[in-house]
C-alpha cells in the first residue's frame, strides 16, 4: 500500500500489464530510429529508450512492491528500483545511465551522438527484459 503522503501510486495488475506494453512499443521505437543515420533519429531513439526503462521501472517496481513512483523527482524512481531489487544493484545503474541523458534527448540536442544513443538503447532492453522476466512470474 502506497504510504500516506508519498509520492508512490499503487498498481494493480492490468495497470502492470498496460506499462509493459508501454516499454515494448517504447524500446521498439528506439530500435528502430537508432539505425538510422541522423541526430534527430538518435535525439527519438534516445528518447524512447529513457520512457522505456522508467516504464520498465515501474513494472518491476510494481511486481515487488506493489506500487511505483509518481514523484517529479527521478532520484524517489530509483530509490524505490532500489528497494524492489535488492541486492542487486544492475538494474538501478541501467536506469541511472538513461535519467543522467533524459534532458539532452527529450529536450536539446547537446550531446546527442549515435553511440550514446546505442548505448542508451542497449539499457533500456535490459530493464525491459527483467520486466518481461519478472511479469512471468
Amino acid at each position: 500500500m502506497a504510504r500516506k503522503g508519498s509520492k508512490r501510486q499503487n498498481i494493480d495488475r492490468p495497470a502492470i500489464e498496460a506499462r509493459l506494453a508501454d516499454a515494448r512499443k517504447f524500446l521498439e521505437a528506439a530500435e528502430m530510429f537508432v539505425e538510422d543515420d541522423t541526430v534527430s533519429a538518435w535525439k527519438v531513439a534516445g528518447s524512447n529508450a529513457v520512457n522505456a526503462g522508467i516504464a520498465a521501472s515501474d513494472v518491476i517496481c510494481g511486481i515487488v512492491l506493489g506500487e511505483y513512483s509518481r514523484s517529479g523527482n527521478h532520484n524517489d524512481a530509483v530509490a524505490l528500483l532500489v528497494e524492489a531489487t535488492q541486492p542487486d544493484a544492475a538494474l538501478r545503474k541501467h536506469l541511472n545511465a538513461l535519467l543522467a541523458d533524459k534532458s539532452s534527448y527529450q529536450y536539446g540536442t547537446a550531446g546527442v551522438r549515435h553511440a550514446a544513443a546505442r548505448a542508451l538503447v542497449e539499457h533500456a532492453a535490459k530493464l525491459v527484459a527483467e520486466s518481461e522476466r519478472r511479469a512471468k512470474r
